[in-house]
């Protein structure tokens, strides 16, 4: 293994953290074609999207334990090897549930993305400096959301859905040889913890039964799912909605990510202007005009791409609120960060599994219906923050901390 630069560093860490995009966005735009090859209905085609993330959000709850038991290097290596067999053989399959199975085992592997590419991040990195890299790690991220879904399209319309599994299996087995050779090993012998499941599931329930998390964990959760129904509903919203070809689906993709790219950009200097507080709630005004824009123009307009540039405004407000969600929701569990930071993987992806399996096929009739569903959603979001806003104003210093826990197992 050779040494490698920060800014080679920082590359790693982002493509490990974008396992989960690439093997569902390279893939929601083939699904017509898929749907159309195999003969199936469009809801079994969703569920190789919706099996994928409720997988993902399973592992999520196990890969930082793994990881701290056995060391970070092992667990990506592993995870990758078995998203590339899997996807190569899943370019083999003839029938939807053979499929679906597959999708699965890739959902189980692409789950160590995330939580391993963070947990290296705070080996090596705290405070402040953590904060900038990651900041830096999800806008290389974010840039990626236009290629990948238009990669596949392309991959889709001119070679047949299988290809998108081709290229996830030549991408998972480079990324395997690219980490063997150059990531380093943040998690020292003498560091690691047993895995042990009991204190594992204790630190879970301590986590669910601290308040401020789950206020405002329900509010980042929210939010992402709103921008996450529009994403997986983008080949139906383009094709069907729009009247427009499947490599089109940039419309939905190219908003989101101009939005969350503005947000990211713009947020050191709204922090350095505003507290936290003031930031967030200027965040959700900016949510709120947002939805009651695409209200507005989905139910007075025809459909037509000016439908679609709420979505640019939602994602800028979601950029400036994420970093304080998640870092306020873990701040109460300070002492069992990477446990917190697993737990809120898990409800972001579980909730993405539903959206995708059943909120999307249930609002994507019109872009009415998606606007009035997303907007409920957000509102959700939004009453958490109003309770925590509440709560930390009446309650007194420490209410929603719980007593310290060293940590047993993240």
């Amino acid at each position: 293994m050779r040494a490698v630069s920060p800014a080679a560093l920082i590359l790693l860490l982002a493509l490990m953290g974008l396992l989960n995009s690439l093997c569902s966005d390279m893939l929601i735009p083939a699904l017509p074609v898929l749907q159309a090859d195999m003969g199936i209905k469009g809801w079994q085609a969703q569920q190789t999207i919706s099996l994928f993330f409720v997988a993902t959000a399973f592992m999520s709850l196990w890969y930082g334990a793994i990881a701290d038991a056995h060391g970070r290097r092992p667990t990506i290596l592993v995870a990758l090897v078995i998203l590339s067999l899997s996807a190569g053989a899943s370019a083999l399959a003839t029938d939807i549930e053979t499929l679906w199975l597959l999708r699965i085992a890739q959902g189980l592997a692409a789950g160590a993305g995330m939580v391993i590419s963070r947990a290296i991040l705070h080996d090596l990195h705290h405070g402040p400096a953590a904060q900038h890299l990651l900041g830096r790690i999800t806008m290389l991220q974010i840039l990626s959301l236009i290629a990948t879904p238009v990669i596949g399209a392309w991959l889709g319309t001119h070679f047949g859905w299988r290809s998108v599994f081709v290229a996830l299996g030549v991408i998972a087995a480079a990324m395997a040889v690219a980490y063997w050779r150059w990531l380093p090993e943040t998690m020292p012998a003498e560091r690691r913890q047993s895995l042990r499941a009991g204190a594992l599931v204790g630190s879970y329930l301590r986590a669910l039964r601290t308040p401020r998390f789950v206020r405002l964990s329900i509010a980042h959760v929210a939010n992402w799912t709103s921008m996450a129904i529009y994403t997986v509903s983008a080949p139906t919203i383009v094709i069907h909605l729009l009247d427009r070809p499947a490599t089109d689906i940039y419309l939905i993709y190219a908003p989101v990510t101009l939005g969350l790219t503005g947000g990211f950009l713009a947020l050191p200097k709204l922090l350095r202007r505003f507290p936290g507080a003031r930031l967030l709630a200027l965040a959700y005004r900016i949510l709120g005009v947002a939805v009651l824009l695409n209200i507005a123009l989905t139910g007075l307009l025809p459909a037509g791409s000016i439908d679609i540039a709420p979505l640019f405004l939602y994602s800028f407000g979601l950029a400036i609120a994420l970093p304080i969600l998640i870092s306020e929701a873990i701040e109460p569990l300070r002492h069992n960060a990477g446990v917190a930071s697993s737990l809120q993987t898990f409800l972001q992806f579980a909730m993405i599994a539903l959206a995708a399996g059943v909120i999307a096929p249930w609002l994507w009739g019109s872009l009415f219906s998606l606007a009035l569903g997303t907007g409920a959603i957000t509102l959700i979001g939004g009453m958490a923050v109003w309770l925590d806003r509440k709560a930390r104003r009446h309650a007194p210093a420490g209410h929603d901390s719980p007593a310290p826990h060293p940590p047993e197992s993240s």
